[in-house]
């Protein structure tokens, strides 16, 4: 409990095993559950994280083979706390830095607070192609929608838990990184803000397309702009010769089952 406020920690993870644990010893003490959820890990990331008293999740659905929104979504439902910080598992983001966040939020009666990496702080070896995306995604951000952000890709953010049925979240892939910010910041009973955060090198290595990633970032926030009907997303993707286009505009099956087979309750 920090301020009066208990804190659950959610961290999506694929194949992070090899430096999970170095990642939640960094976690200050006062945050009351971590919880890592598995997307398609082939590794024994369950199994560390079990090992570690965090509490774990698998939820292996896809899309054009990513999992990243719906680890994320699933880790928002699972949480109990009063605010919820949502991270990579990879190191990238200053998690021990949580006190000065979170008193940034509550200090400026936040109900969604993201951690914005832009300009750098440190010399950390960010690609320059991620560094142009970044600023183009924002680009198109303030033409479409009036909205000025300095990162639309950040990896960390933070929800006051009596909110996070406001956000709408739908998309399971990557895009769940541009969706929860700009369906955040356009809410009239949201109050939304960036705070801007360093950022650390990652550990191991990612996995993402930077073309590919960016291409259906982009594509996502026009269509999400003019709100393309579900049928004319199904024209455009049968004509489309991208895979890109064609996995963004994919439709997901109701069906599709989130498989939570472990769970551990205890809090670090």
């Amino acid at each position: 409990m920090y301020r009066a406020k208990t804190i659950s920690l959610c961290m999506p993870c694929r194949n992070e095993s090899k430096h999970l644990e170095d990642v939640i010893k960094r976690v200050p003490s006062f945050v009351d559950e971590i919880i890592v959820v598995s997307n398609k890990s082939t590794d024994d990331t369950v199994q560390i994280a079990e090992n570690l008293g965090v509490r774990v999740y698998e939820d292996n659905r896809t899309i054009g083979k990513i999992g990243y929104g719906f680890a994320h979504m699933t880790g928002i439902h699972a949480a109990k706390c009063d605010i919820i910080v949502g991270a990579d598992s990879d190191g990238t983001y200053p998690v021990e830095q949580l006190d000065v966040i979170i008193d940034n939020m509550i200090d400026n009666n936040l109900q969604f607070l993201s951690c914005n990496r832009h300009p750098m702080l440190n010399e950390t070896n960010i690609p320059f192609m991620l560094r142009f995306g970044v600023w183009s995604l924002n680009m198109e951000v303030r033409l479409l929608y009036w909205h000025k952000m300095q990162d639309m890709l950040s990896g960390m953010w933070l929800i006051d838990s009596s909110i996070k049925d406001k956000l709408n979240l739908r998309m399971g892939d990557w895009n769940l990184s541009p969706e929860i910010k700009i369906n955040a910041a356009r809410h009239p009973e949201i109050n939304f803000a960036e705070y801007h955060i360093e950022q650390h090198q990652r550990l191991g290595e990612t996995h993402q397309n930077y073309w590919v990633t960016g291409l259906r970032h982009m594509w996502w926030i026009f269509i999400n702009r003019f709100r393309i009907t579900p049928k004319a997303r199904r024209i455009f993707s049968a004509e489309s010769k991208a895979e890109c286009l064609k996995n963004t505009l994919r439709i997901i099956s109701e069906n599709e089952s989130v498989n939570y087979i472990r769970s551990n309750s205890q809090s670090v």
